[in-house]
């Protein structure tokens, strides 16, 4: 974790851009980290590992590139709304690999500015999957107005995610984002307590429910506070996450 926060809170010389690209070269991902991954999941070795961990694949030069001197803001108080991802060919992230970072930044929004980082794999000279996330720099405050009808999600909770499973996913993702292991320090960025990270409700929806699919698009609603119970609802092409029957945390639409 200090290797995080000292990585996201070094100071250096700003030259802001609205758009930038990086390009890093990834020499792979250690084949124990990837095992930390699956048994996490309890992910049998003959099943592949989701589209999603694509993300944590990414995300170390993700953050370099948000720590870059063309960033206009701090990560550490980064709002994650959405992730989308499309796969054109297999990737092995135990072989070296490059990951080439588009960055656009301070694009409107009533609550702040918005973030959209597109990530393009590639093995060889091949593009072989994208990542899109967009983040919120979340400005100001606007009070939510409760649903006057809200959905309610049938199925039961039957899983609980806690403190230790956030630390636990923190080791195998490199995400040492604080609102995600220190109820204290989500406190100071204005959550009401420690939160899951949203990829690990997506990492697990995909895994449990075994969607195997080219393109998906996954949207975050609801913080989910630890400790949780939760469950897995479907609708057609859509995969929802939530609590209590009535609160969304996630949403997931397969895309074509």
């Amino acid at each position: 974790m200090y290797h995080y926060l000292k990585l996201l809170t070094k100071r250096k010389q700003k030259i802001f851009f609205n758009e930038y690209s990086l390009k890093f070269e990834v020499k792979g991902l250690s084949s124990k980290n990837i095992e930390r991954f699956r048994k996490l999941y309890q992910l049998p070795a003959e099943q592949d590992l989701p589209i999603s961990y694509a993300f944590i694949a990414g995300f170390k030069p993700m953050m370099k590139a948000l720590s870059h001197k063309h960033f206009s803001f701090s990560p550490l108080g980064l709002i994650h709304l959405t992730a989308e991802l499309k796969q054109f060919s297999m990737i092995d992230f135990q072989q070296p690999y490059k990951v080439v970072l588009n960055i656009k930044q301070n694009l409107g929004h009533p609550l702040g500015k918005l973030v959209q980082i597109e990530s393009k794999f590639y093995q060889g000279d091949k593009c072989c999957l994208i990542n899109k996330n967009t983040m919120l720099k979340k400005l100001k405050t606007m009070e939510r107005k409760p649903l006057s009808n809200p959905q309610s999600y049938s199925g039961g909770t039957p899983f609980h995610v806690t403190n230790l499973i956030a630390r636990a996913y923190a080791k195998v993702s490199y995400d040492y984002n604080p609102i995600h292991i220190s109820e204290r320090l989500a406190k100071l960025f204005g959550m009401p307590g420690a939160i899951i990270h949203g990829m690990y409700l997506a990492h697990l929806l995909l895994i449990e429910k075994k969607v195997a699919v080219d393109r998906l698009k996954i949207e975050f609603k609801k913080p989910c506070l630890l400790a949780t119970d939760i469950g897995i609802s479907n609708s057609g092409e859509q995969w929802q996450i939530f609590s209590d029957h009535d609160q969304l945390h996630l949403n997931c639409k397969l895309l074509e």
